[in-house]
Parts: structure tokens; C-alpha cells; sequence
């Protein structure tokens, strides 16, 4: 059942059969419907999740507008990050895009994990590190790519997004309109 979990989590740790039956009894399998809510602006991200099936949207809600900073491919973690490291109200949204099965861990017992064990540690902090690198990469790309190179970088890493997620955030994603995306496609056609 934690087959991708463990496939992920092994990148960063060779983790004994002891290490593994510790965070066993932590993890909680978490199913959302598409449009559920992860979590919600002002809460405080008290967990982290790993979406064994389905996909997860990153989002602001500024000013009525919704920005996708994210799309989560499967096999991943996310939280609402800020929220997460600094334990304040977050500014972003994690909610479902299609239907969702998440195990999900709290923070308190990752931090439990990390005391006992220094392979859990160095797990939580490489993931970490993974996360943010991702983040700065998306706003380098944002800085210094044009939109038809950020739509290509998508496309290699989400072969399949189209068939999961709808245009409107995948527009939002790539910072262009639906209209400029629907362009994009099109001239894009292999």
C-alpha cells in the first residue's frame, strides 16, 4: 500500500525495517473529492501530505483572483510550505483538483520521528530542500522564461495534465490567460 511513498522517501534514506514501522501508525489516508479543501487560507498547515493518487493545487486568493503557484504531480508532498516551516495562518490554499488519496502525516509526530531518528531527519529536511528548490525554480523560470518555454518545462514533467486538470488552472499555473494558453496549444501541436 506505501509502495510510492517508500519509493520516494528511499531517494533520500536507506530507512531500516524499524524506522519504517515507526512512522506506520502516524500516517493517515486521506481522501478528498474534487474541489475539497487541504487547506484553507488563514489555517495553520499542521500536516504535510503525500498524494498517492490524484492532483493538488497550490492557490492565493488575491484580490477575488485565484493564482495557481502549484500543480502537485502525483507521489509528492505538499503543505501549504510558509505555513508549514514558520507555524502562522497561511496565505496559501491547498485544495483538490480531482479526487484525491493523501497520506498524511502531522508535524508533531515528524518532529517525534526526527528526535528518535536521524534518517527520518535527514528525510524531512531533503524534502524540504526539494520543495523549496522547486518553488525558487518556478520563480526563476517566471523571471527570465517566456510563457511558450514555461508551457514546454510543463509538459515534460505533466505528460498528462491536460487529461486531469482543467485549462483555467493550468493557465493560472503558467501565468497566461486561458485564451493565451488555448494559442499556445495550438501552435505547440505535435
Amino acid at each position: 500500500m506505501y509502495d510510492d511513498l517508500k519509493q520516494f522517501v528511499t531517494q533520500f534514506a536507506h530507512l531500516s525495517r524499524e524506522e519504517w514501522e515507526a512512522v506506520m501508525p502516524f500516517i493517515e489516508i486521506r481522501n478528498l473529492k474534487k474541489n475539497d479543501y487541504f487547506i484553507r487560507e488563514g489555517e495553520i498547515a499542521r500536516y504535510i501530505s503525500f498524494t498517492q493518487k490524484g492532483y493538488l493545487r497550490v492557490l492565493y486568493n488575491h484580490d477575488g483572483n485565484e493564482i495557481t503557484r502549484d500543480i502537485s504531480p502525483l507521489h509528492t508532498f505538499v503543505t501549504a510550505l510558509p505555513s508549514y516551516v514558520s507555524q502562522t495562518p497561511s496565505f496559501e490554499i491547498v485544495q483538490a483538483i480531482t479526487d484525491c488519496e493523501l497520506f498524511v502525516i502531522y508535524r508533531d509526530h515528524l518532529e517525534a520521528l526526527y528526535d528518535r531518528y536521524n534518517n527520518w531527519q535527514r528525510v524531512g529536511r531533503r524534502i524540504m530542500e526539494e520543495m523549496f528548490v522547486q518553488t525558487q525554480s518556478r520563480i526563476y523560470a517566471f523571471i527570465t522564461q517566456p510563457a511558450e518555454v514555461r508551457y514546454d518545462e510543463m509538459m515534460k514533467q505533466f505528460p498528462d495534465i491536460f487529461q486531469h486538470v482543467p485549462l483555467q488552472y493550468i493557465a493560472s499555473y503558467l501565468g497566461i490567460t486561458s485564451q493565451s494558453l488555448s494559442r499556445l496549444r495550438r501552435s505547440v501541436k505535435f
